[in-house]
């Protein structure tokens, strides 16, 4: 396995931004006198971490490496900051079209990445469960599969918020990423709404805990998608939104990938 961390300039948000890139190369076991050769180009999975996160934080509270390693696929883990993985047009921070496209040219422009759709998958967790259905859809045409574990699905709520102290239950906080949340339904930034438009659904993979303060929206969210004649896995667990529960579930995600 083998581990970059570092910069790179994009357009997309108008400045450089860090990145971490885990390749399942250089898998030698001295002991054993062996060597593994993964065929390159290397599937792909973009993972999205949550509120408050940044690129480096799957490497310090899951074991992401190792099952990178042991399953033959690379993971690319973007810095999303706060953004919720959707398009600012103010701040000209556009975290959609960053990881749903430009993230994808530069990262197979640098590594040996396949470019093919049925190759590359997104997921993320909590904020980054929200990133990869939004992006997975809107961007259908390059993830053929998406998992979203502990989903902060909240675009529904967001909009009865009122001014609060707390950053998670702030109107003028998702007003600052959402824009105007009396435009959010039936945007590009609703699910719901996304599925209803999308061509070319990707395979979509859930996983919540049963005692997970989101658990009821994910539950409502793979409703709608049963509804609506969609064939998706809900993975419906003990656990609550944890580190412990998202190290458990992406690893059956990525088990689905090879």
């Amino acid at each position: 396995m083998v581990l970059f961390r570092g910069d790179i300039k994009c357009k997309s948000l108008q400045r450089r931004t860090s990145i971490s890139v885990i390749l399942p190369a250089d898998n030698i076991h001295f002991l054993q006198d062996a060597e593994e050769i993964v065929p390159k180009p290397y599937k792909t999975l973009y993972l999205l971490h949550g509120l408050y996160g940044s690129d480096d934080i799957f490497l310090a509270n899951t074991s992401i490496q190792k099952f990178a390693e042991d399953n033959g696929i690379a993971i690319v883990i973007p810095c999303g900051e706060n953004s919720f993985y959707v398009d600012n047009p103010k701040a000209h921070a556009y975290y959609g079209e960053y990881v749903g496209q430009e993230l994808l040219d530069i990262t197979r422009n640098i590594f040996p990445l396949s470019d093919k759709r049925e190759d590359t998958f997104i997921a993320g967790f909590s904020m980054g469960g929200y990133g990869a259905i939004r992006n997975g859809l809107k961007y259908h045409e390059n993830f053929s599969k998406i998992g979203m574990m502990s989903a902060a699905l909240i675009t529904e709520d967001i909009v009865n918020y009122t001014d609060d102290g707390n950053v998670l239950r702030s109107r003028d906080f998702y007003e600052s990423i959402f824009g105007d949340l009396d435009m959010l339904k039936g945007s590009d930034m609703d699910p719901k709404a996304l599925i209803g438009n999308c061509p070319n659904i990707p395979d979509i993979h859930m996983a919540c805990g049963v005692d997970d303060f989101l658990f009821e929206k994910n539950v409502d969210f793979y409703g709608f998608l049963k509804d609506n004649g969609i064939d998706a896995t809900f993975i419906k667990a003990p656990g609550e939104h944890t580190w412990e529960f998202c190290d458990e579930h992406i690893k059956e995600f990525i088990k689905t990938l090879v």
